[in-house]
């Protein structure tokens, strides 16, 4: 789809955000016009605005429909304001910026593995290191603290009126399927205690695994998940807006496999991608791999030669070294016996250190140690440059590959909200 034809779809202040100076439309009045990044960035904030607006009307009309049923409160949670997000690069940050962090914090925090400890979390040194890391936070982005909804009206609701409205929202199945029966909410929801009995066998029901004997081996079937069909008031939106809901199906490519299958309605980004397909971030991580194999491995020289062996660059350009520090605290504990766990655990990570301390305080002068060890080696080979450089050159590469894409889907998008404005103002 063409620049012109996508923009005559939009309002006259939308096009003009979108054309001035850059001479999509052969009118840029002699001014310089603007960079493939600046244009893709005017191009996906306008994305952004398009879409918060749509689950506005979304959320409006979905009301409408429960107040005319005579449900005059609704669950907060289900309703909250989705504000459009301001996008000020492409990138949105860098792989890099997971090993290379600020000189000074690193001697100060090191890379903050150590707040995730035992000792840091029962010592009070990890809420105030999160203390410290929100206000800064705050401070550099104006970061605004989320505000959690109201739930008065909701929670003086009687369960059963709860369940009620979930029904009407969403339909039986989905509701039963969400939330129980409607006698087993409101039995949850009351101040009602299950005996020891009901307990037990709920938590059997809960864990309960079907087992298939072939010649003395045990093998847990494959999971798999359907999600029930939306109905209700949501429904009805769904399909005044955009016609029959699609059923995707998405598998699972871990040790245990499965399948799990969901509902959707709203057009597609172009630059989400779903399911087994290469997304847009799939070449964004590919051109910058390319870009950098061989700064990486002078890098990993670097830090070898400082007694780091063994790290290797994962999928996404970045060192799994958060991960490998929390195995040096971690050590020898269970993962269902550890305070916090992340990460893939089936990821290769070098082995820890022989001469690794058992005390906690030498453990975080390690950490400290080791992130400054890690900078260091970032400003010999100029690393964070030329990685900063790569990414912001695959992100417009990608980019400007959907542009086509985007502006027809800012038009389907456009074509919802205008639909979805016009059943609002009857």
């Amino acid at each position: 789809m063409s620049a012109r034809r996508w923009a005559a779809g939009l309002g006259g202040a939308t096009v003009l955000a979108l054309t001035a100076g850059c001479g999509m439309l052969g009118i840029g009045g002699g001014e310089e016009d603007k960079s493939d990044e600046d244009r893709l960035l005017s191009i996906l904030n306008e994305s952004n605005r398009i879409e918060s607006e749509l689950v506005t009307a979304e959320h409006r009309i979905v009301q409408n429909c429960l107040e005319e049923a005579g449900f005059t409160v609704h669950e907060p949670y289900s309703f909250q304001a989705w504000e459009p997000y301001e996008q000020e690069s492409l990138s949105g940050g860098y792989p890099h910026e997971e090993f290379l962090i600020d000189p000074e914090e690193a001697k100060e925090y090191g890379f903050g593995a150590w707040a995730d400890s035992a000792e840091a979390q029962e010592n009070g040194e990890a809420e105030e290191y999160w203390t410290a890391q929100e206000e800064q936070w705050e401070e550099e982005e104006g970061g605004e603290e989320w505000v959690e909804p109201d739930t008065t009206d909701w929670d003086a609701l009687d369960p059963g009126e709860q369940y009620d409205w979930y029904v009407a929202y969403q339909g039986a199945e989905y509701t039963e399927n969400m939330n129980g029966t409607r006698d087993s909410y409101i039995s949850m929801m009351s101040e009602e205690e299950l005996t020891e009995e009901e307990y037990e066998a709920l938590e059997e029901g809960a864990t309960e695994e079907e087992v298939v004997e072939d010649e003395g081996e045990i093998s847990v079937e494959e999971e798999e998940y359907v999600e029930p069909k939306p109905g209700g008031c949501q429904l009805e939106m769904i399909e005044a807006l955009y016609g029959e809901p699609t059923l995707v199906e998405e598998t699972f490519e871990d040790d245990e496999g499965g399948n799990y299958s969901y509902w959707t309605y709203r057009p597609e980004n172009p630059t989400y991608g779903t399911g087994e397909e290469d997304t847009m971030y799939d070449g964004i991580n590919a051109e910058y791999a390319a870009a950098m194999g061989d700064l990486q491995s002078k890098y990993l020289d670097c830090i070898t030669e400082r007694g780091y062996a063994d790290f290797d660059f994962d999928e996404w350009g970045s060192l799994p070294v958060r991960m490998w520090l929390n195995e040096i605290y971690y050590d020898g504990v269970p993962e269902d016996e550890r305070m916090v766990s992340y990460g893939d655990s089936d990821m290769e990570l070098p082995a820890l250190p022989d001469d690794m301390p058992a005390d906690y305080a030498a453990k975080k002068a390690f950490e400290i140690q080791t992130a400054v060890d890690f900078g260091e080696c970032g400003e010999e080979t100029g690393y964070a440059d030329a990685s900063e450089k790569a990414y912001d050159e695959a992100s417009v590469e990608a980019y400007v590959a959907v542009e086509d894409e985007l502006y027809a889907w800012q038009q389907d998008m456009q074509d919802a909200l205008t639909k979805a404005q016009e059943m609002l103002d009857q």
